[in-house]
C-alpha cells in the first residue's frame, strides 16, 4: 500500500506541476519542456530593503513567457532576521526565513501590502519587455533605480537602500514547494482604476499609459476595465465540438469560465465567488459571465466578461478557441417533447386497424360486384342458347 500511495503522491505532484506551468506558458509542448528541464519559464527578482528604521525583503516571480508577474511578496518590518537575509541565498531559504517572520509576526502587514502594490505597478509589462534581456545575462542592473522612488513614495519613507538579485527559476516548482504557503500571501496587483486615479502624480509607475503611448492592446484592455470594481482572473472553459468561434460570440452571451484554484490569488477569487463551502471544499461548477468583448494582437486573446455582482472576468488564450456555453434549460425538457413527437409518430400507427377493417370492407364489396356480373353474364348467355 505504501508503495501505491507513494505512486499516487508522485502523479499527483507531477499533475499539479504541470496545471501550475500552463500558466506561465502559452502552449502544452512548451510546459512539457518547462517541466522536462528544457526550457526555463521564469524569474525570481530578490529585493533587500533597508528603509529608514525597517527592513525587508520583496520576491517577484516573473513569467518569461508570458511576460507578466506571477506572484509578489512583500515583508517588511522589525524581525532582527531580515538582517541574516541576503540576496544572493537560495530562494527556498529567503522562504523559509520570511515565512517564519510570519508566523512570529515579525514584519508590518499594511506597510508591506503599499510596497508590494508600488512594486506591482513599477513593473509594467513594457519594463518588463526591457528588463528580460538583462535578466536573462543575470544583469539585475536597473531595478534599484526603478523600485526607489515608488516605495519611498509608497511608504512617505525618508532613507532607502535596495539590494536586488535575479534567478532563473521554474515558476511552478517555486510555488508548489514555496515554505510561505499558508502563511504570508502574495500581494495582489492593485485595481488600475483605482490606482491609476490615486498616483496620477507619479507618472513613472503608473499603469495608465499616456495619450498616445502604450500598445494598442494595452489600450484595448483599458476600454474593458473601465467601470468594474474588481477584476478577476479566470480561465475560459473550452469546447471543441460544441463551443462557439470567437467571431461567432455575441455582446452579453452567456459563456463559461472556471477559478485557477491552483494559486492563492485564485483561491481568493473562488472565495469572493462563493465557490468554497463550509468545509472547505471547491465547487467544480463553471461559471457564468457576460461576453464583452475581445481585446487581442494576433498573439495573445484576452476575453473579458460580466460576472456575478459586476466582477469583469479576464481570461487570456494563445490562439482562437470555441468557447463553451451554458446548456439550453429546454434540454431537460427535450425528453418530454421528443416523448410527444414519438406519441405523435404512434398515433397514425393507432388508425391502422381501422384502415385494415376499411380496406377488407372494400375487397369484400369489390368481390361481391365482380361475381354478380358474372352471374348476370351466365344468365344472358342461358337464355340466347335457349
Amino acid at each position: 500500500m505504501s508503495e501505491l500511495s507513494s505512486k499516487a503522491d508522485q502523479l499527483k505532484r507531477q499533475a499539479d506541476l504541470l496545471g501550475l506551468t500552463r500558466e506561465a506558458v502559452f502552449t502544452d509542448e512548451q510546459a512539457k519542456e518547462v517541466l522536462q528541464g528544457k526550457i526555463t519559464d521564469g524569474y525570481l527578482v530578490k529585493v533587500k530593503i533597508d528603509l529608514d528604521s525597517l527592513n525587508g525583503m520583496v520576491l517577484i516571480l516573473v513569467s518569461s513567457i508570458r511576460k507578466h508577474i506571477m506572484e509578489l511578496y512583500a515583508v517588511v518590518g522589525t524581525s532582527p532576521t531580515f538582517r541574516r537575509i541576503r540576496t544572493f541565498a537560495d530562494h527556498v531559504q529567503i522562504s523559509t526565513d520570511l515565512g517564519d517572520i510570519g508566523k512570529s509576526g515579525g514584519y508590518d502587514p499594511a506597510i508591506s501590502e503599499n510596497i508590494g502594490r508600488a512594486v506591482h505597478r513599477a513593473f509594467t509589462k513594457e519594463k518588463l519587455e526591457e528588463l528580460l534581456p538583462l535578466w536573462q545575462k543575470k544583469d539585475p542592473s536597473h531595478i534599484t533605480e526603478l523600485l526607489e522612488k515608488p516605495i519611498l513614495t509608497a511608504t512617505k519613507g525618508r532613507n532607502i537602500k535596495l539590494q536586488a538579485e535575479v534567478d532563473k527559476i521554474s515558476t511552478a516548482k517555486f510555488r508548489y514547494e514555496n515554505p510561505m504557503k499558508g502563511v504570508i500571501l502574495p500581494i495582489p496587483r492593485p485595481d488600475d482604476e483605482a490606482e491609476s486615479a490615486q498616483d496620477a502624480s507619479i507618472p513613472s509607475i503608473s499603469t495608465e499609459p499616456p495619450k498616445g503611448e502604450g500598445s494598442a492592446l494595452d489600450r484595448q484592455i483599458a476600454q474593458f476595465r473601465v467601470g468594474f470594481p474588481k477584476e478577476l482572473n479566470m480561465k475560459t472553459v473550452i469546447s471543441p465540438i460544441n463551443g462557439v468561434e470567437f467571431d461567432n460570440l455575441i455582446e452579453g452571451m452567456e459563456i463559461l469560465f472556471r477559478v485557477p484554484t491552483e494559486t492563492p490569488e485564485g483561491l481568493t477569487n473562488a472565495q469572493i465567488l462563493g465557490l468554497i463551502d463550509e468545509e472547505g471544499k471547491i465547487k467544480k461548477e463553471p461559471v457564468v459571465g457576460k461576453f464583452l468583448g475581445i481585446a487581442s494582437n494576433k498573439t495573445e486573446y484576452h476575453i473579458f466578461a460580466e460576472g456575478p455582482n459586476q466582477y469583469l472576468f479576464h481570461s487570456v488564450e494563445e490562439h482562437p478557441v470555441k468557447v463553451a456555453i451554458p446548456k439550453p434549460a429546454t434540454i431537460a425538457g427535450s425528453g418530454n417533447k421528443s416523448g410527444n413527437s414519438g406519441s405523435q409518430k404512434k398515433k397514425p400507427g393507432s388508425n391502422q386497424p381501422q384502415e385494415s377493417k376499411s380496406s377488407g370492407a372494400n375487397l369484400f364489396m369489390l368481390m361481391g360486384a365482380f361475381i354478380t356480373i358474372v352471374l348476370i353474364g351466365v344468365l344472358i348467355f342461358v337464355m340466347v342458347i335457349l
